[in-house]
Protein backbone atom coordinates (compact mmCIF):
# COMPACT_ATOMS: atom_id res chain seq x y z
CA UNK A 1 0.00 0.00 0.00
CA UNK A 2 1.30 3.26 -1.16
CA UNK A 3 1.21 6.04 1.55
CA UNK A 4 1.26 9.86 0.95
CA UNK A 5 1.46 12.84 3.09
CA UNK A 6 -1.66 15.16 2.37
CA UNK A 7 -0.37 18.66 3.60
CA UNK A 8 -3.03 21.07 3.97
CA UNK A 9 -5.77 18.42 4.77
CA UNK A 10 -8.82 21.36 6.01
CA UNK A 11 -8.09 23.34 2.99
CA UNK A 12 -10.41 23.27 -0.30
CA UNK A 13 -8.13 20.66 -2.11
CA UNK A 14 -7.24 19.01 0.99
CA UNK A 15 -11.06 18.03 1.43
CA UNK A 16 -11.13 17.08 -2.33
CA UNK A 17 -8.68 14.46 -1.20
CA UNK A 18 -10.56 12.92 1.88
CA UNK A 19 -13.31 13.55 -0.08
CA UNK A 20 -12.07 10.54 -2.59
CA UNK A 21 -10.14 8.65 -0.29
CA UNK A 22 -12.44 5.66 0.00
CA UNK A 23 -12.36 5.08 -3.62
CA UNK A 24 -8.68 4.37 -3.53
CA UNK A 25 -7.51 1.03 -1.05
CA UNK A 26 -4.42 0.72 -2.44
CA UNK A 27 -3.46 4.05 -0.67
CA UNK A 28 -2.91 5.24 2.64
CA UNK A 29 -3.34 8.81 2.27
CA UNK A 30 -2.24 10.92 5.76
CA UNK A 31 -4.13 14.12 6.25
CA UNK A 32 -2.23 16.80 8.63
CA UNK A 33 -3.22 20.67 8.43
CA UNK A 34 -1.18 23.62 9.02
CA UNK A 35 -1.22 23.37 12.71
CA UNK A 36 0.42 19.34 12.47
CA UNK A 37 2.54 20.33 9.35
CA UNK A 38 3.37 23.64 9.10
CA UNK A 39 5.67 24.36 5.79
CA UNK A 40 7.04 27.46 6.94
CA UNK A 41 8.91 25.34 10.38
CA UNK A 42 10.15 22.17 8.17
CA UNK A 43 10.48 20.54 11.66
CA UNK A 44 6.95 20.09 11.95
CA UNK A 45 7.31 17.88 9.09
CA UNK A 46 10.18 15.82 10.37
CA UNK A 47 8.25 15.40 13.51
CA UNK A 48 4.92 14.27 11.45
CA UNK A 49 7.24 12.05 9.48
CA UNK A 50 8.56 10.17 12.71
CA UNK A 51 6.02 9.30 13.90
CA UNK A 52 3.52 8.48 10.18
CA UNK A 53 5.78 7.21 7.90
CA UNK A 54 4.73 7.77 4.43
CA UNK A 55 6.87 7.76 1.18
CA UNK A 56 5.31 10.87 -1.00
CA UNK A 57 3.70 14.28 -0.50
CA UNK A 58 0.96 15.91 -2.20
CA UNK A 59 1.29 19.24 -1.47
CA UNK A 60 -2.42 21.47 -1.07
CA UNK A 61 -0.89 23.69 1.27
CA UNK A 62 -0.91 27.54 -0.26
CA UNK A 63 -1.39 31.05 0.25
CA UNK A 64 -4.39 31.82 -1.74
CA UNK A 65 -5.38 35.18 -0.83
CA UNK A 66 -5.21 36.36 -3.85
CA UNK A 67 -6.11 40.60 -3.10
CA UNK A 68 -4.94 39.96 0.28
CA UNK A 69 -1.18 39.18 -1.08
CA UNK A 70 -0.94 42.36 -2.80
CA UNK A 71 -0.27 43.84 1.41
CA UNK A 72 0.80 40.27 2.62
CA UNK A 73 3.83 39.66 -0.04
CA UNK A 74 6.09 38.07 2.74
CA UNK A 75 3.69 35.81 4.27
CA UNK A 76 2.69 34.74 0.39
CA UNK A 77 6.51 34.00 -0.14
CA UNK A 78 7.15 32.23 2.45
CA UNK A 79 4.16 29.98 2.32
CA UNK A 80 4.17 29.18 -1.87
CA UNK A 81 7.93 29.70 -1.92
CA UNK A 82 10.14 29.06 0.73
CA UNK A 83 7.61 26.28 2.00
CA UNK A 84 8.04 24.24 -1.43
CA UNK A 85 11.76 24.18 -0.83
CA UNK A 86 11.36 23.13 2.37
CA UNK A 87 9.18 20.14 1.17
CA UNK A 88 12.07 19.92 -1.96
CA UNK A 89 15.01 19.55 0.75
CA UNK A 90 12.58 16.95 2.73
CA UNK A 91 11.79 15.24 -0.43
CA UNK A 92 15.52 14.76 -1.46
CA UNK A 93 16.72 13.71 1.83
CA UNK A 94 13.59 11.31 2.33
CA UNK A 95 13.41 10.12 -1.66
CA UNK A 96 9.95 11.37 -1.67
CA UNK A 97 8.08 11.99 -4.27
CA UNK A 98 6.36 15.44 -4.52
CA UNK A 99 3.01 16.57 -5.86
CA UNK A 100 2.36 20.25 -6.16
CA UNK A 101 0.00 22.41 -7.32
CA UNK A 102 0.57 25.96 -8.69
CA UNK A 103 -2.26 28.18 -10.85
CA UNK A 104 -2.92 29.76 -14.30
CA UNK A 105 -1.78 33.16 -12.55
CA UNK A 106 1.96 32.89 -13.22
CA UNK A 107 0.96 33.72 -16.89
CA UNK A 108 0.16 37.77 -17.33
CA UNK A 109 -3.37 36.73 -19.43
CA UNK A 110 -2.50 38.76 -22.97
CA UNK A 111 -2.45 35.51 -25.11
CA UNK A 112 -4.84 34.68 -27.53
CA UNK A 113 -4.52 30.96 -27.64
CA UNK A 114 -4.85 28.57 -25.00
CA UNK A 115 -1.26 28.49 -22.21
CA UNK A 116 1.10 25.65 -22.45
CA UNK A 117 3.28 24.07 -20.10
CA UNK A 118 5.98 25.29 -22.02
CA UNK A 119 4.87 28.95 -22.58
CA UNK A 120 7.16 31.56 -20.44
CA UNK A 121 5.19 32.60 -17.36
CA UNK A 122 5.11 36.81 -16.27
CA UNK A 123 2.79 36.79 -13.40
CA UNK A 124 0.86 40.23 -13.01
CA UNK A 125 0.27 40.63 -9.19
CA UNK A 126 2.17 39.25 -5.98
CA UNK A 127 -0.09 35.91 -5.52
CA UNK A 128 0.91 34.85 -9.25
CA UNK A 129 4.15 35.77 -8.60
CA UNK A 130 5.21 33.61 -5.27
CA UNK A 131 3.33 30.58 -7.03
CA UNK A 132 6.11 30.85 -9.77
CA UNK A 133 8.63 31.00 -7.38
CA UNK A 134 7.63 28.05 -6.00
CA UNK A 135 7.46 26.46 -9.51
CA UNK A 136 10.74 27.53 -10.00
CA UNK A 137 12.10 25.63 -6.67
CA UNK A 138 10.14 22.33 -7.42
CA UNK A 139 11.90 22.28 -10.88
CA UNK A 140 15.47 22.05 -9.51
CA UNK A 141 14.32 19.23 -7.60
CA UNK A 142 16.20 15.84 -7.31
CA UNK A 143 13.76 13.77 -6.59
CA UNK A 144 10.60 12.86 -8.35
CA UNK A 145 8.45 15.23 -8.66
CA UNK A 146 5.71 16.97 -10.38
CA UNK A 147 3.48 20.21 -10.47
CA UNK A 148 -0.42 20.29 -11.69
CA UNK A 149 -1.28 24.34 -12.42
CA UNK A 150 -5.27 24.70 -12.30
CA UNK A 151 -7.19 27.27 -12.86
CA UNK A 152 -10.46 28.80 -11.05
CA UNK A 153 -10.65 25.26 -8.38
CA UNK A 154 -14.18 24.63 -7.36
CA UNK A 155 -15.57 21.97 -4.71
CA UNK A 156 -18.55 21.52 -2.24
CA UNK A 157 -15.44 22.77 -0.19
CA UNK A 158 -13.62 25.64 1.67
CA UNK A 159 -14.58 29.36 0.00
CA UNK A 160 -14.95 29.06 -4.11
CA UNK A 161 -16.94 31.23 -7.11
CA UNK A 162 -19.55 28.08 -7.26
CA UNK A 163 -20.14 28.44 -3.70
CA UNK A 164 -20.25 32.29 -3.36
CA UNK A 165 -22.35 32.65 -5.72
CA UNK A 166 -24.38 30.11 -4.68
CA UNK A 167 -24.90 31.85 -1.61
CA UNK A 168 -25.05 35.47 -3.06
CA UNK A 169 -27.73 34.77 -5.27
CA UNK A 170 -30.10 33.61 -2.41
CA UNK A 171 -30.58 37.14 -0.68
CA UNK A 172 -29.76 39.47 -3.84
CA UNK A 173 -32.35 40.65 -7.00
CA UNK A 174 -29.24 41.28 -9.17
CA UNK A 175 -25.25 40.55 -9.22
CA UNK A 176 -22.93 42.23 -11.48
CA UNK A 177 -20.31 40.07 -12.61
CA UNK A 178 -17.33 40.04 -14.22
CA UNK A 179 -17.37 38.84 -18.64
CA UNK A 180 -14.02 39.91 -19.66
CA UNK A 181 -11.71 37.40 -17.79
CA UNK A 182 -11.61 34.13 -19.50
CA UNK A 183 -10.30 30.92 -17.55
CA UNK A 184 -10.92 26.95 -17.94
CA UNK A 185 -12.92 25.78 -13.75
CA UNK A 186 -11.19 22.85 -12.30
CA UNK A 187 -13.35 20.37 -10.53
CA UNK A 188 -11.50 19.86 -7.25
CA UNK A 189 -12.50 15.87 -6.94
CA UNK A 190 -11.47 15.42 -10.02
CA UNK A 191 -8.29 16.72 -10.01
CA UNK A 192 -8.40 14.42 -6.57
CA UNK A 193 -9.13 11.45 -8.29
CA UNK A 194 -6.51 12.18 -11.19
CA UNK A 195 -3.57 12.73 -8.92
CA UNK A 196 -4.85 9.55 -7.11
CA UNK A 197 -5.56 7.43 -10.01
CA UNK A 198 -2.11 8.13 -11.85
CA UNK A 199 0.79 8.67 -9.05
CA UNK A 200 1.66 5.16 -9.02
CA UNK A 201 2.05 4.79 -12.48
CA UNK A 202 5.85 5.12 -13.61
CA UNK A 203 4.56 7.33 -16.76
CA UNK A 204 3.59 10.03 -13.93
CA UNK A 205 6.39 11.91 -12.94
CA UNK A 206 7.51 12.18 -16.83
CA UNK A 207 7.28 15.88 -17.01
CA UNK A 208 7.35 18.14 -14.71
CA UNK A 209 4.64 20.30 -15.52
CA UNK A 210 0.87 19.53 -15.97
CA UNK A 211 -1.84 21.83 -16.72
CA UNK A 212 -5.47 20.81 -15.76
CA UNK A 213 -8.66 22.12 -16.06
CA UNK A 214 -12.04 20.80 -17.23
CA UNK A 215 -13.31 21.79 -20.87
CA UNK A 216 -14.38 24.34 -22.29
CA UNK A 217 -13.49 27.78 -21.60
CA UNK A 218 -15.49 30.34 -20.14
CA UNK A 219 -16.10 33.81 -18.71
CA UNK A 220 -16.99 34.10 -14.72
CA UNK A 221 -20.01 35.52 -16.06
CA UNK A 222 -21.14 32.69 -18.13
CA UNK A 223 -20.11 30.48 -15.38
CA UNK A 224 -21.85 32.14 -12.84
CA UNK A 225 -25.10 31.84 -15.43
CA UNK A 226 -24.59 28.19 -14.99
CA UNK A 227 -24.84 28.16 -11.04
CA UNK A 228 -27.94 30.52 -11.53
CA UNK A 229 -29.51 28.49 -13.83
CA UNK A 230 -28.65 25.00 -11.79
CA UNK A 231 -29.97 26.56 -8.58
CA UNK A 232 -32.79 27.74 -10.29
CA UNK A 233 -32.22 31.23 -8.69
CA UNK A 234 -34.04 34.02 -9.60
CA UNK A 235 -31.11 36.48 -9.30
CA UNK A 236 -30.62 38.56 -12.34
CA UNK A 237 -27.07 38.35 -13.86
CA UNK A 238 -25.51 41.49 -15.06
CA UNK A 239 -22.13 41.57 -17.20
CA UNK A 240 -19.59 43.95 -15.98
CA UNK A 241 -15.94 44.68 -17.24
CA UNK A 242 -13.33 43.92 -15.07
CA UNK A 243 -12.56 47.66 -15.08
CA UNK A 244 -15.68 48.54 -13.68
CA UNK A 245 -14.83 46.04 -10.25
CA UNK A 246 -11.61 47.25 -9.69
CA UNK A 247 -9.31 44.83 -7.07
CA UNK A 248 -6.54 45.15 -5.39
CA UNK A 249 -4.56 41.93 -7.34
CA UNK A 250 -4.75 42.88 -11.09
CA UNK A 251 -6.15 39.65 -13.03
CA UNK A 252 -5.07 38.21 -16.29
CA UNK A 253 -7.85 38.33 -18.69
CA UNK A 254 -7.43 35.40 -20.74
CA UNK A 255 -5.93 32.58 -18.45
CA UNK A 256 -7.11 29.53 -20.57
CA UNK A 257 -4.77 26.63 -19.59
CA UNK A 258 -4.07 23.67 -22.23
CA UNK A 259 -4.69 20.35 -21.63
CA UNK A 260 -3.19 18.36 -24.08
CA UNK A 261 0.17 17.00 -22.06
CA UNK A 262 -1.83 15.07 -19.23
CA UNK A 263 -4.96 14.51 -21.86
CA UNK A 264 -2.24 12.62 -24.36
CA UNK A 265 0.13 11.33 -21.77
CA UNK A 266 -1.88 9.80 -19.25
CA UNK A 267 -4.94 8.69 -21.93
CA UNK A 268 -7.05 11.24 -19.87
CA UNK A 269 -10.50 12.49 -20.85
CA UNK A 270 -11.65 15.48 -19.44
CA UNK A 271 -15.50 16.37 -18.48
CA UNK A 272 -16.75 19.36 -19.79
CA UNK A 273 -16.86 21.86 -16.71
CA UNK A 274 -20.74 22.09 -17.05
CA UNK A 275 -20.51 18.35 -16.03
CA UNK A 276 -18.91 18.37 -13.19
CA UNK A 277 -20.61 21.53 -12.55
CA UNK A 278 -23.37 19.82 -11.78
CA UNK A 279 -22.04 17.20 -9.78
CA UNK A 280 -20.59 19.42 -7.69
CA UNK A 281 -23.99 21.69 -7.03
CA UNK A 282 -26.24 17.94 -6.33
CA UNK A 283 -23.32 17.68 -3.61
CA UNK A 284 -23.52 20.94 -1.92
CA UNK A 285 -27.29 20.96 -1.66
CA UNK A 286 -27.25 17.38 -0.61
CA UNK A 287 -25.18 18.22 2.34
Amino acid sequence: MSSFLITGGDGQLGQCFRNVAAEFPNHHLIFANRQEVDLVCPETLQDYFDTNPFRGIINCTAYSQVDQAEWESEKAYQINAEGVQNLVTFAEENELSLVHFSTDYVFDGTASVPYQETDNCDPINAYGKSKYLGEQRLTKAKCLHTTFRISWLFSPFGINFVKTIMRISKTKEQLNVVHDQWGRPTYGLDLARTVLTYIDQPTFFDYSCYHFAHGGATTWFYFAQKIVGLTKSPCKLLPCATAAYPTAAKRPLYAVLDTTRIENHLSLQLLSWEVALEDCIKRIEAR
